[in-house]
C-alpha cells in the first residue's frame, strides 16, 4: 500500500506546472552549462619581448583609438597653413606713405625754419599728426631731414617712395620674406638721385611702408587642419587580422593591440553572457513548442516522455561536450567520431519523428558554437554544425521500419556511409590542400560514427525500457519472438487459442497501420491477449478439438465466472511475468464490458426468475486506446468468422458490418479516441484481409477419380 500511494504521490507532483516548466528550465540551465566555455574569451600568457609560439588572431572587430587619435595628430600638423592675398594693400601703403609727405609739407609751411627750437616741436607736431596712422618705426632723423628738405626733394623722394611700395607690395609678401623685401626695395632708390642722408630717410619710409600682404588665416587654418582630422579612416583592427605571425617578436605596439582587442583583459564582459542567454532561450522556446505535443490520453502533460527527452537531450550534449574537449588533442579529424546520430534515433524511437527533426537541428546549432573559440573568428564552427545537423538527419530519415536491432545495424553502416560523404564535402568545400593521411583519418572518424551510434543506441534502450517503462520496437520485437516463454505456453497449453491469437494478430496489425495506429504494438499485444485462457484451455471453444464441451455439463452462471475471468487470468499472468503495462491494459480491455449473450440467454432459459444482464457483462475497462479498440474488433470478428460453415466474401462483410453495429451501439468505443471514420477504415481492412484467408480454392480430384479418367 506504501508503494501504490508514493507512486500517487509522485503522479501528482509531477502533474504539476510547476514541475513541467522545470523540466523546461532544465533543457535551458544544460544547454547554458554545456556552452558557456566557448564564450568566455581565452587569456593568452604572453609577455613583452617573448617569441610568439603561435598565429594570434583578433577575435572581434574594433577601433583602436589610441592609434587614431595619433593618426589625426599627424595629419593636423601636416595639414598646411591658409594665407590670405590682400590685393588692395599695395595702394593702401602707399597712400599711408603718401599721409607722410603731406604732413610734412604741412607742417613745413607753418614752421619757422630758422628757429631751432621750432624743429622739436616740429617734430613733435608730425607725429602728433602721424599718431593715427601708427608710423612707429620713423625715427626723428627722417622726420627732421625730410622737415629739412625743400619741396623739390620731398616731391622726388615720394614719387621714388610711392613707386617702390606699389612694384614691391604687387607681390605676395610672407612675414618670412619681408626683411629680404625691404631691402630689395631699399635697392630701389639710387644713391645718386639724392643726398645720402635723404635717401635713409626714404629707407626708413619704405621699411615702414611696406609690410606682408600674404598674411596668416587663422580662422581658415582651424578648419583646415579640423577638416584633415575629420579625414582620417579610424584604425580598425579587423577580425580574423593576425596580430603577430609565429616565431615574431611580441613588441609593445603588438601588446597594445592585444589589449585592445581583449586578449589581455582580466576583466569578463557581460555581453557574451547575454548573448548565449538569448541563444540559449530561442532553442529552448523551440523545444517547448515541440514538446507541448506530449500529452496524456486524459489531455494532461506527458511528464514521463518529458523526462526522457531531457534525459536523451543532456546525455546527447555530454557527448558533444565530451567531443570538443578531445578535439584539444590535435588529432585530427578527431571532432568528426561523436556519435550524434544516437540522440536521433532514440527520440524518434521512444518519442516521435519530428522533436528528433527539430533536435536535430538544437544539435547542430549548440555544437556550432561548442566547437567553436571565443578568442578567435570562429565564435561558430560551421563545418561541425553542418555536419552535426546532417548527421543526425540522416539518423532519422535512414531508420525506417520498426528499429529491430537488424535494421539499426543496417541502418548505422548507412550512416557511417553517409557521415563520410558529407565530411568529404565540406572538405572539398574548404579548397585547402589535401594530405592523404589527415584526409583519410577524418574520414576514419566520420566512418566509426555511425558504428558508435548503433552500440550506444543498443545499449541505451534497455536503459529506456527498464527506467521509464517504455515499449520500444526492440522490445516488442523481442516479445513477437515465438519462442518466448509465454508464447510457448500459448502454444503448448493451449494450441488453438495460439492460432487464433495470431490471425487477431494479422487483422489488428493491418487495420492499426491503415489508420495511423502503431501497428506493431497491436501484434505484439494480440499474441498475449488471451493468455488467460491457458488456465483453463478446454473451456474455450477453439481448444476442444472434438472433445466434448464442459460447459453443457455446468450452470451457465459458473461458465459465465469461467469465460469472463479469462482477461483478468490473462493480466495477472502477464503481471508475473513483469510484461509491460501498455499489453496488461491489452488483454484487460479487449472485451470491454460486452455481453456474454450465449450463456445469458441459456441462463434465462434455464430459470423463470430475472437474470440481470449486467451480470453477464465483463467488468471492462472498455477500449482506451485505438490498439484496443481495433483488437477487440478483431478478436470477436476473428472468432465468429471461424465458426462460419462456408465463409463467403458477403457473409464475411454482413457479419463484420453486424459485430461493428453491435459494438457501436453497446458504446464499447466511448472512451477511446477512434473517430467513426477510422472504425470505416478498420472495417475495410479486417474483411480484405479475412477475405483473403477465406477466400475459394479449386477443389482437386481425389486418385481414384484419376484412374477412372485413365480408364476410359
Amino acid at each position: 500500500m506504501k508503494h501504490k500511494d508514493s507512486g500517487k504521490d509522485w503522479r501528482h507532483f509531477a502533474g504539476k506546472p510547476y514541475f513541467i516548466w522545470g523540466i523546461y528550465v532544465l533543457l535551458g540551465i544544460a544547454m547554458y552549462i554545456a556552452m558557456i566555455n566557448s564564450v568566455i574569451p581565452k587569456k593568452l600568457n604572453v609577455h613583452l619581448h617573448d617569441i610568439a609560439k603561435y598565429d594570434i588572431q583578433s577575435p572581434v572587430e574594433t577601433i583602436d583609438k589610441q592609434a587614431t587619435k595619433v593618426k589625426q595628430q599627424e595629419a593636423i600638423e601636416s595639414a598646411p597653413s591658409t594665407y590670405v592675398y590682400k590685393k588692395d594693400a599695395a595702394l593702401m601703403q602707399v597712400e599711408k606713405a603718401g599721409d607722410i609727405f603731406d604732413v610734412i609739407n604741412e607742417v613745413k609751411s607753418k614752421s619757422d625754419k630758422h628757429s631751432s627750437s621750432s624743429m622739436k616741436e616740429n617734430v613733435k607736431k608730425v607725429r602728433d599728426k602721424l599718431s593715427d596712422s601708427s608710423n612707429d618705426e620713423l625715427s626723428d632723423h627722417t622726420i627732421e631731414t625730410l622737415l629739412k628738405a625743400s619741396d623739390n626733394e620731398l616731391s622726388v623722394a615720394q614719387d621714388m617712395v610711392n613707386t617702390a611700395i606699389y612694384e614691391t607690395m604687387n607681390n605676395k609678401i610672407k612675414w618670412s620674406d619681408l626683411d629680404r623685401v625691404q631691402k630689395d626695395a631699399s635697392k630701389m632708390i639710387p644713391s645718386s638721385v639724392t643726398s645720402k642722408e635723404m635717401r635713409l630717410a626714404m629707407i626708413n619710409i619704405l621699411k615702414d611702408s611696406i609690410v606682408p600682404n600674404y598674411v596668416f588665416d587663422a580662422g581658415a587654418t582651424k578648419r583646415n587642419k579640423e577638416e584633415a582630422a575629420r579625414q582620417v579612416d579610424n584604425v580598425v583592427i579587423h577580425q580574423g587580422e593576425v596580430i603577430v605571425k609565429k616565431g615574431e617578436l611580441i613588441t609593445r605596439d603588438v601588446m597594445h593591440k592585444l589589449k585592445v582587442v581583449g586578449l589581455l583583459d582580466n576583466h569578463l564582459k557581460a555581453l557574451p553572457f547575454v548573448g548565449l542567454a538569448i541563444f540559449v532561450l530561442f532553442l529552448t522556446a523551440l523545444l517547448i513548442i515541440e514538446c507541448q505535443h506530449f500529452k496524456t490520453k486524459q489531455g494532461a502533460p506527458d511528464v514521463t516522455r518529458l523526462l526522457i527527452f531531457l534525459v536523451i537531450f543532456i546525455f546527447i550534449l555530454l557527448l558533444i561536450k565530451l567531443d570538443s574537449i578531445l578535439k584539444n588533442t590535435h588529432i585530427v579529424g578527431i571532432n568528426y567520431v561523436v556519435p550524434i546520430a544516437t540522440g536521433a534515433w532514440l527520440i524518434r524511437m521512444l518519442l516521435n519523428k519530428r522533436l528528433a527533426i527539430v533536435s536535430s537541428a538544437v544539435f547542430g546549432l549548440c555544437g556550432s558554437l561548442m566547437f567553436g573559440e571565443a578568442s578567435s573568428t570562429n565564435v561558430f564552427d560551421m563545418p561541425m554544425g553542418v555536419y552535426l545537423l546532417l548527421s543526425s538527419l540522416a539518423g532519422v530519415f535512414a531508420l525506417k521500419g520498426h528499429g529491430t536491432r537488424f535494421r539499426l545495424v543496417q541502418t548505422g553502416f548507412i550512416i557511417s556511409i553517409i557521415n563520410v560523404v558529407i565530411v568529404a564535402g565540406l572538405i572539398f568545400i574548404q579548397n585547402g590542400t589535401l594530405h592523404l593521411y589527415e584526409t583519410s583519418l577524418t574520414l576514419g572518424f566520420a566512418f566509426l560514427s555511425g558504428l558508435l551510434s548503433t552500440v550506444l543506441t543498443f545499449g541505451l534502450m534497455p536503459f529506456f525500457e527498464a527506467t521509464f517503462g517504455i515499449l520500444s520496437p526492440i522490445k516488442l520485437i523481442e516479445l513477437s519472438n515465438p519462442n518466448h516463454p509465454l508464447l510457448r505456453k500459448i502454444l503448448m497449453e493451449a494450441p488453438g487459442t495460439y492460432h487464433h491469437s495470431v490471425m487477431v494478430a494479422n487483422l489488428a496489425e493491418r487495420a492499426c497501420d491503415v489508420i495511423g495506429a502503431n501497428g506493431l504494438f497491436a501484434r505484439v499485444a494480440a499474441y498475449y491477449h488471451d493468455i488467460g485462457k491457458t488456465k483453463r484451455p478446454r473451456f474455450f471453444v477453439e481448444n476442444q478439438f472434438n472433445h466434448d464441451n464442459p460447459h453443457d455439463k455446468i450452470s451457465p452462471q459458473l461458465s459465465r465466472t469461467i469465460i469472463i475471468s479469462h482477461p483478468y487470468d490473462g493480466a495477472d499472468i502477464l503481471r508475473k511475468h513483469h510484461m509491460p503495462k501498455e499489453i496488461i491494459e491489452i488483454a484487460e480491455q479487449h472485451h470491454g464490458t460486452t455481453l456474454l449473450k450465449y450463456f445469458y440467454y441459456k441462463a434465462k432459459e434455464n430459470t423463470d426468475q430475472e437474470v440481470l444482464e449486467s451480470e453477464f457483462r465483463y467488468p471492462g475497462p472498455k477500449a482506451q486506446t485505438k490498439e484496443a479498440a481495433v483488437i477487440e474488433l478483431a478478436d470477436s470478428i476473428e472468432a465468429a468468422v471461424r465458426s462460419m460453415a462456408k465463409p463467403t466474401p458477403m457473409k464475411i462483410e454482413s457479419l463484420v458490418q453486424k459485430i461493428f453495429n453491435e459494438r457501436l451501439e453497446d458504446g464499447q468505443f466511448d472512451e477511446c479516441d477512434i473517430t467513426l471514420n477510422e472504425l470505416r477504415m478498420v472495417k475495410e481492412s479486417i474483411c480484405e484481409t479475412l477475405n483473403g484467408v477465406f477466400h475459394s480454392r479449386i477443389e482437386y480430384p481425389d486418385e481414384s477419380d484419376h484412374k477412372k479418367v485413365n480408364n476410359k
